[in-house]
């Protein structure tokens, strides 16, 4: 938003500096981001909140200098000369649809000649990036940026039966609008129609069939409140937007409907003659009732830790256009104008006594009292725990966006079920569908971070997926952890060679992460996945339930995301971990008696799992401590489909010293079951 400097002298004595003015504005929350110059006059550039759109023109910029520096504030002339005949024998105006428009306030004039705007005022609309049209559209560019009430200006004679209706737009309808674009309209969207049909988006843009023109002579001046979600929703469908859309989803003021469009009619009679209708048509059929703020005195003090007078309160608050009214018992009754759309309870009038006030005549105090460490909830310590198991094992925490595209959902192969959630208004076409997976993101951020030249990455991320729901209305909601990882294990040294990443990498990275959580009971189930490497693929299982999937990129992904040789990844349901890591353990004394180590090396057939093997020594063995594979061969002297798996046995007992009779017996029976259920022969 720019303001020009020169212009604001119109409505306020301006005695100070361009930098002072900035300074003091920011300090009292309308930061001024930037002081430039255009044909002499200084222009102010502002950074507008949402929450006050009354700052959105000269006046409302003016209305803060006069309150800050004590100067008087002066209104624009809205006093109209008049014709005998009264407006409502030339047009009227229906508001079919009341939600969608609050007030619509119009006059009639006749006699116009269209031409240029005074050459003072093309200047200072140029100053603040409006571009000059001619006499009457420079004419309600020029309020808009004074009073920030939008306007338009219809050729009376081009509308069907001189009349106007306020109504929401029936399916298959279609308006041009004054860029020349043909717009399909929706059943949502706002219309400002004639006798005949639309003749505008409301608070958006004006219509071809309806504007100005180099001939016309007859006009119908516009000034309306909208409703701010109506404007925004059809604005954003159409991607449309202008300065007065801007202004109206923001809100503008119901009350000043009237005061805007008899100065538009002012300075139309002023820059283009003609003759102003008697009256205004003001149909507001939704009355806004007065607001009213209770407002304890007593508050400002608690809240501001200084003392204000009640004095200085009361200057403040009418200075800015409130209505005060206090009562026997102190309480004060504040009243908002139309035009303070945000003020709506006590803080908010505390804050606007602060900032009027000045914030640097509030002291900085230390806050007094005593701070509770408070105990995270066992879900929360959860992740807690994992993000620090993560962090300690080389990985950094990684949090990509929600959504995410068809396209890379379908990479993964992640596509053919259920349709993912759709976005109703995506960013862009990247991000039209909230995820099932965390992997496409992290993926995404590992290739950046790889363009960057980086060697190697770890990363994970912890948040939600949303899984979509054929038999409910909303999607289902699961908390993940996902990790991916590619470079290498370790750089050649001195001391040592360069070791290649593999798959027992990103395997170990789920064991660290589990075992940090207290999980011990965990199997790698063997199982393929689009992404994922055949034969290098895996599903975690804790317990009796599946996590989720571990294993290396699939080398088309490796290429389609540039990571060189070797990339793993996993992806947990943090829900099932959660479970497993509140389970109440149980622990065991270190045993007091020693212990008998066995070797054996088997020879099993090479369809035969490692894990097939190790629960089958576990589920027969008697006093077996752990079971451990150490070694793997196949090659000469081993016969064709098969391999060499050697495992060292612990045998301990918590009671007594186990002899080597009672472990050769277990021994006898361990190798017998791996001999009839999995045909594993002691080699």
């Amino acid at each position: 938003m720019k303001v020009n400097l020169d212009w604001l002298s119109d409505y306020v004595e301006i005695d100070r500096s361009p930098e002072t003015i900035a300074e003091d504005l920011t300090m009292s929350g309308l930061e001024v981001e930037g002081i430039s110059k255009f044909d002499g006059d200084t222009i102010l550039e502002l950074s507008v909140t949402p929450n006050r759109p009354d700052l959105l023109c000269h006046v409302g910029v003016a209305r803060e200098l006069a309150v800050l520096y004590d100067k008087e504030l002066k209104y624009p002339d809205t006093d109209v000369e008049e014709s005998k005949t009264h407006v409502e024998a030339m047009s009227s105006v229906d508001i079919e649809d009341p939600a969608g428009c609050h007030r619509y306030s119009a006059r009639v004039m006749t006699g116009v000649t269209i031409g240029p705007a005074p050459e003072e005022i093309v200047k200072r609309l140029e100053s603040v990036d409006v571009r000059s049209i001619n006499n009457i559209v420079d004419a309600t560019n020029y309020v808009m940026m004074e009073l920030g009430q939008p306007l338009h200006a219809f050729d009376y004679n081009l509308l069907g039966e001189n009349r106007i209706a306020v109504r929401l737009a029936s399916a298959g309808e279609t308006l041009r609008t004054l860029d020349g674009q043909e717009r399909k309209l929706e059943s949502e969207d706002l219309l400002i129609c004639d006798g005949l049909g639309p003749v505008a988006m409301a608070g958006i843009m004006g219509g071809e069939s309806s504007e100005v023109r180099d001939d016309t002579v007859d006009l119908l001046l516009e000034s309306a409140c909208f409703d701010p979600v109506t404007i925004r929703r059809g604005a954003k469908r159409l991607g449309l937007s202008s300065e007065a859309s801007y202004r109206f989803e923001r809100g503008t003021d119901p009350t000043g409907t009237v005061r805007a469009v008899d100065r538009l009619a002012k300075l139309v009679k002023e820059w283009a003659g003609g003759e102003i209708f008697a009256g205004a048509l003001d149909t507001h059929p939704r009355v806004e009732e007065e607001r009213v703020v209770d407002f304890r005195t007593s508050r400002v003090d608690e809240f501001l830790g200084i003392e204000i007078s009640e004095e200085d309160m009361h200057s403040i608050l009418t200075k800015l256009g409130l209505t005060v009214r206090k009562s026997k018992s102190g309480n004060w009754k504040v009243i908002p104008p139309g035009f303070r759309r945000d003020i709506s309870r006590e803080e908010d009038l505390i804050e606007e006594i602060a900032r009027i006030y000045g914030y640097h005549e509030i002291p900085v105090t230390m806050p007094l009292g005593r701070t509770i460490p408070v105990k995270p909830e066992p879900e929360e310590r959860v992740i807690l725990r994992a993000k620090s198991a993560m962090e300690g094992m080389g990985f950094s925490e990684s949090i990509t966006y929600s959504f995410i595209s068809r396209s890379e959902l379908a990479d993964l192969g992640l596509t053919g079920g259920p349709e993912p959630v759709a976005l109703l208004n995506p960013i862009s076409d990247e991000m039209t569908v909230m995820r099932t997976s965390l992997l496409p993101g992290l993926l995404r951020a590992a290739k950046l971070n790889l363009s960057r030249r980086t060697d190697r990455v770890k990363m994970y991320e912890v948040g939600r997926t949303f899984l979509p729901c054929t038999s409910c209305d909303i999607s289902e909601e699961r908390i993940r952890i996902a990790a991916v990882m590619t470079g290498e294990r370790s750089g050649k040294s001195w001391y040592r060679d360069m070791e290649k990443s593999d798959f027992f990498d990103v395997k170990g990275a789920v064991q660290g992460l589990l075992g940090t959580l207290g999980i011990g009971e965990i199997s790698f189930m063997e199982e393929e996945m689009p992404y994922l490497h055949p034969g290098q693929s895996a599903w975690v299982t804790i317990g009796e339930k599946t996590a989720g999937p571990v294993g290396t990129l699939h080398p088309g992904l490796l290429e389609k995301y540039g990571m060189g040789e070797w990339a793993g990844c996993f992806e947990l349901d943090l829900e099932i971990i959660k479970e497993a890591s509140l389970e109440k353990k149980s622990y065991s004394p270190i045993p007091r008696y020693p212990g008998l180590l066995r070797d054996i090396a088997l020879v099993v057939p090479s369809g035969v799992s490692c894990l097939q093997v190790e629960e089958t020594i576990k589920d027969t063995a008697e006093n077996l401590r752990s079971v451990r594979l150490f070694d793997l061969y196949e090659g000469k002297g081993i016969p064709d489909d098969h391999r060499s798996l050697a495992f060292s046995l612990v045998f301990q007992s918590m009671e007594r010293t186990l002899n080597d009779e009672e472990v050769d017996t277990s021994l006898k029976k361990i190798l017998d079951a791996l001999d009839k259920k999995l045909g594993a022969k002691l080699r």
